[in-house]
């Protein structure tokens, strides 16, 4: 291996963790630098200097970088720099140029160029999918919109996304521009969480999946299924177990109510208590979607002194500006507030987990380090039940994290919809 094909993968982490943190706090570089090891700057063998490399890193990508000397310097930014430079990098050595390919000066700028190439193509590839034409199904109560993106392949099921109650197709469309490269993949906004709709039950939700699969002629497929999705995939899968190659939960929750001892984020805790009180009270909905709107919509400060470790935990655990509007979604107005919180605590009474022993199809749980909606915890918990399953925890990855990181999700969903 040469020079080049050692630092691709940590110019890569480099660029795709600046792009992160930037896309939340576009000025926090001018207040921490990126703290690296030498064994990350130069592992054995790599043949360069740590302290040029940290020069040429910081001109090349516009942030200050500086040696650790302790592990326990590192932030959740650093620790996301090492997490990406461990995996394999995006860039290849063949498309930088035969005069970069052994670690000239022109390296970095051609590194760059790569980059900023690969980052258009996927905004590009994204917005294409943000703008196909919605596909209708005739349901129970009305019509389904949904998304179709990418080409059937009789030889690839096709992957079903099980969005999060009350959430829009905004988060996801990074991650389906790259896996409608090799999959057919299918999209919706769960209904009835709009003040013009009736509150949908679990079983409503299945109903829908199974319009959706009929309309396209879909007989087999994968179930991507985000946040409260899992529940409708395992319910999906107990009435049909022959139309499910596999399964994902993605930041999944099979929470339940009233279940003593369940490992609740501080927001499940949270959301519940206001769901109860809009639904008892709906005259309190306008206030309570503010109060919750609100502190979804928090910033850091970096007036007087930060700690490193709080601040980069809270910027890489908050979504990114461009979801703001997704995110604040089930609090739009207080119509919408109750119609959400009414089909949420449906959901939360609903445990279909008994029937996870007799599921055969593998099974993938992903969870975010920092996420701080759906408990990891108890997801890494309930995805034991399954027999064919395996759960993986992303390091400093969030709720949402097929938008912040779709590149290295799309790898591991990639893997595992081949392997089964």
């Amino acid at each position: 291996m040469d020079l080049t094909e050692r630092l691709l993968p940590l110019l890569d982490a480099v660029h795709d963790t600046a792009a992160v943190v930037r896309a939340r706090c576009a000025e926090y570089f001018d207040h921490q630098p990126l703290r690296l090891r030498a064994t990350t700057l130069a592992p054995p063998g790599a043949g360069h200097d740590p302290e040029d490399l940290v020069a040429r890193l910081g001109k090349s990508y516009g942030v200050p970088v500086r040696v650790a000397d302790d592990e326990e310097e590192l932030t959740a930014v650093d620790r996301l720099v090492e997490h990406l430079a461990a995996t394999p990098g995006r860039t290849r050595p063949e498309s930088l140029g035969a005069d970069v390919r052994t670690g000239s000066p022109a390296l970095f700028d051609a590194v760059r160029r790569a980059q900023r190439d690969a980052e258009r193509r996927l905004a590009e590839e994204a917005a294409r999918c943000a703008e196909v034409p919605p596909r209708r199904v005739g349901v129970l109560g009305g019509v389904l919109r949904y998304h179709a993106v990418g080409e059937p392949d009789p030889g690839r099921p096709a992957v079903v996304v099980l969005n999060a109650l009350g959430m829009g197709l905004g988060p996801w469309h990074r991650l389906t521009a790259l896996l409608s490269r090799h999959h057919r993949v299918l999209a919706w906004a769960p209904r009835g969480c709009t003040a013009r709709e009736r509150p949908l039950s679990l079983g409503d939700h299945v109903d829908d999946l199974t319009a959706v699969l009929n309309v396209e002629g879909v007989r087999s497929c994968h179930l991507l299924a985000w946040c409260t999705g899992p529940k409708v995939a395992l319910e999906f899968h107990r009435r049909d177990p022959e139309a499910v190659r596999s399964m994902v939960f993605l930041n999944g929750s099979f929470r339940r109510l009233d279940r003593p001892g369940d490992p609740d984020t501080a927001y499940e805790q949270n959301l519940e208590a206001m769901c109860r009180s809009v639904v008892g009270r709906p005259t309190l909905a306008d206030v309570m979607r503010r109060m919750l709107g609100g502190a979804l919509a928090e910033r850091p400060d970096f007036s007087g002194e930060p700690d490193p470790h709080r601040w980069a935990e809270q910027i890489l655990a908050s979504p990114a500006d461009v979801l703001g509007e997704e995110v604040r979604r089930p609090f739009a107005d207080g119509r919408v507030l109750v119609a959400y919180a009414r089909q949420l605590l449906d959901f939360w009474s609903r445990d279909p987990l008994a029937y996870a022993p007799r599921v055969a199809v593998p099974v993938l749980g992903v969870s975010g380090e920092l996420d701080r909606i759906a408990a990891p915890d108890r997801l890494e918990r309930d995805t034991g039940r399954f027999p064919a399953a395996r759960h993986v925890r992303l390091p400093v990855a969030n709720h949402h994290v097929m938008h912040d990181r779709p590149d290295e999700l799309a790898a591991l969903l990639g893997e595992f919809f081949a392997a089964a």
